[in-house]
């Protein structure tokens, strides 16, 4: 018996599964809205600066999830400009610290790939 598959470019198309389509979008979106718990939370700027659909909340696009704060590469990294190691506070999202996108996959990241299935079984969309 021969199974004749056609090339994963066509099928990865078909289920719209393709750089910067519906469910790249999705799934990008669906990671910047899981983060927000594992952003250091002072006065809520940093996490309230991110944009989702239209919406001023960090700016994401297809691909790309950006913090629009001068200084969230410092908390991202942990260190300040001085270099001193930062503590974070965790009364507002009990998950913050640096390499908040780490902490969310490690936290999240079953949740994520579950819910990027269902919206490519409802068609992508």
């Amino acid at each position: 018996m021969s199974v004749v598959l056609k090339p994963h470019s066509i099928i990865k198309a078909r289920l719209k599964v393709t750089k910067k389509g519906p469910v790249h979008a999705f799934l990008t979106a669906t990671c910047a809205k899981a983060m927000e718990k594992y952003v250091p939370y002072d006065t809520g700027t940093l996490s309230e600066t991110v944009i989702i659909n239209g919406e001023p909340t960090v700016n994401v696009t297809e691909d790309t999830i950006t913090y629009a704060q001068k200084y969230a590469s410092y908390v991202y990294k942990g260190i300040s400009k001085s270099g001193k190691k930062l503590h974070y506070h965790t009364d507002m999202h009990p998950g913050a610290g640096p390499r908040w996108d780490e902490r969310m996959i490690s936290g999240e990241g079953k949740k994520v790939v579950k819910d990027v299935q269902r919206f490519i079984e409802r068609g992508g969309y």
